[in-house]
């Protein structure tokens, strides 16, 4: 396998293990579901018990010790297992039990099974109760030896009787010819015609009497109990541990399939590793967003600062670099200005550009960073003397080139000294013309992002237009999630209104309402296509 191939397997295991960890609440949630139907199948579900008895068969023979032959080679399988489940059998059983079962039920519930040579039988018995299958596995196994034991003796009673009746016979016989011996001259041919007929009687009453002596002393036990049911392990069904086992392995499965099938329709990214995986670019910070302010101070400061001296290895003096907020806030996020104003605390000209700010975001920015108004719509920040904060007075609308970078906006941008680096803060909820015409005036791109607000999808796009344009994407800073009940308490003095009524109010208050219904409906048209 070369580099090429063991990259790609490497890529697709490392796939594999980033969705699995992404949906870990799903592969969670689909397990305990299904220990939960498992766990719930077993309430349900009748049970059954079962017992076993095990038991040794005694071949009933008149040479049970013959070396000959071995004596479980005179058992059959077939015989003994149609014989241990015979109705003879089990009406015998249902006997033992005091009608506790009926024939046809314990044929049912019981199971016959045969091994070595049919020397060893293991009868089964399923019942609801562990009670009732010990003694019904019990009653078979004593009513099959009972049967074999009594069958046994019936054959060998009809034998012995069948010779005692010919040794009568034969007796009487003997008597007549030993009348006949007494009487006859010893001479003659009848006295040796009668010994002879005497031996023969004597010789043939000598084999009846060995053959009836041989099946008296004939052993008709049917066999013996090795195991009786209460000392053998029940069986459950369905086994408590392995449908818990099968629930919880079926629900992990499914869990996997739900994952991969789910992931691509989960778009919001959880963390700062699922945006620089996204991306394809790092993210150099993540900012506790409940601690946030303008300008930023504690941790939040720090992180920026690490932030900007990332950045200034690739910034270029005299560039403009393009800020997407992608926090889906209720407005501007002040990550994205706090990037612009931590840059001018280091002592490099910054122009600030934010064409989306509602007339409430620029008198908050205003008092934060005490702005001195200048002419040409440029305000100077007495707390950063480096920064200055550029809103053009123009419109933008259909006549000029973009609604956002206006015709002011353009010219601020290309005016910019050489040593002032322009921080250009567009969202990315704004038209797609506009984000466009961003990138391509920028020489760089920084993305903000948010913990479970910002989605793949406009991530992705970002990308895929910003490489078009061959613009680098140089990272994003992320915000920690909070929650809603924390957002008031974030300490955030940004207001809330939707961005759509924001730009309304304080870019295009000289529109009609059809023209600003018409813009939201195309953006969110192109939004949801990206």
């Amino acid at each position: 396998m070369n580099e090429d191939q063991t990259g790609a397997a490497s890529l697709g295991f490392e796939q594999y293990v980033f969705v699995l960890k992404r949906q870990w609440r799903l592969l969670i949630g689909a397990t305990v579901i299904g220990g939960l139907v498992a766990a719930l199948y077993l309430l349900l579900a009748p049970q059954t018990v079962t017992a076993t008895t095990t038991l040794n068969l005694n071949v009933i023979t008149t040479e049970p010790f013959s070396a000959q032959r071995a004596a479980s080679g005179l058992l059959d399988d077939a015989t003994e297992t149609a014989i241990a489940r015979s109705h003879v059998v089990a009406s015998r059983a249902s006997d033992l039990l005091k009608d506790s079962f009926s024939p046809n039920e314990i044929r049912s519930a019981s199971t016959v099974a045969t091994t070595s040579g049919a020397a060893v039988v293991t009868v089964d018995f399923d019942a609801s109760t562990a009670a009732d299958a010990i003694r019904g596995a019990d009653a078979v196994a004593s009513a099959y030896l009972s049967f074999r034991s009594d069958q046994a003796q019936e054959r060998i009673d009809v034998m012995v009787s069948n010779l005692t009746e010919r040794i009568d016979a034969l007796n009487k016989t003997l008597g007549e010819v030993n009348q006949q011996l007494v009487s006859a001259d010893p001479s003659s041919a009848a006295y040796a015609q009668a010994t002879t007929q005497r031996q023969q009687i004597l010789t043939e009453l000598d084999g009846l009497l060995s053959e009836r002596n041989g099946l008296q002393s004939v052993d008709t036990t049917g066999g013996i109990v090795l195991s009786a049911a209460e000392d053998n392990e029940l069986a459950y069904s369905p086994a408590r541990t392995v449908t818990l086992l099968t629930g919880l392995a079926a629900g992990l499965v499914v869990g996997i399939i739900a994952a991969f099938v789910w992931n691509p329709f989960d778009r919001r990214l959880r963390n700062a590793k699922e945006m620089s995986r996204e991306l394809r670019a790092p993210v150099f910070a993540t900012l506790d967003a409940r601690r946030e302010d303008v300008p930023a101070r504690g941790d939040a400061a720090d992180s920026l600062r690490v932030t900007r001296e990332r950045l200034l290895v690739d910034i270029y003096l005299g560039s403009t670099v393009l800020v997407i907020d992608a926090t889906h806030r209720g407005e501007t996020s002040p990550t994205a200005v706090n990037l612009a104003v931590v840059t001018a605390q280091a002592g490099h000209n910054v122009q600030l550009i934010v064409p989306e700010g509602s007339e409430e975001f620029r008198d908050h920015l205003r008092t934060a960073l005490a702005l001195e108004a200048a002419s040409g719509g440029t305000a100077y920040s007495r707390t950063v003397p480096a920064l200055r904060v550029f809103s053009a007075t123009d419109d933008g609308d259909e006549l000029q080139g973009d609604l956002l970078l206006t015709e002011q906006t353009h010219v601020a941008i290309d005016n910019a000294g050489a040593e002032e680096i322009t921080f250009l803060v567009l969202s990315s909820s704004a038209h797609p013309a506009s984000i466009l015409a961003g990138l391509r005036v920028s020489r760089s791109v920084v993305i903000v992002t948010r913990e479970k607000d910002t989605t793949s999808t406009e991530i992705r796009w970002l990308r895929e237009e910003a490489d078009g344009i061959e613009t680098p994407i140089l990272g994003a800073v992320a915000e920690r999630a909070v929650s809603r009940g924390d957002r008031g308490e974030a300490g955030i003095a940004w207001p809330l209104s939707a961005r759509s009524e924001r730009t309304a109010s304080s870019r295009h208050s000289a529109r009609t309402d059809e023209t600003a219904a018409a813009r939201d409906e195309e953006s969110s048209v192109v939004s949801g296509a990206s």
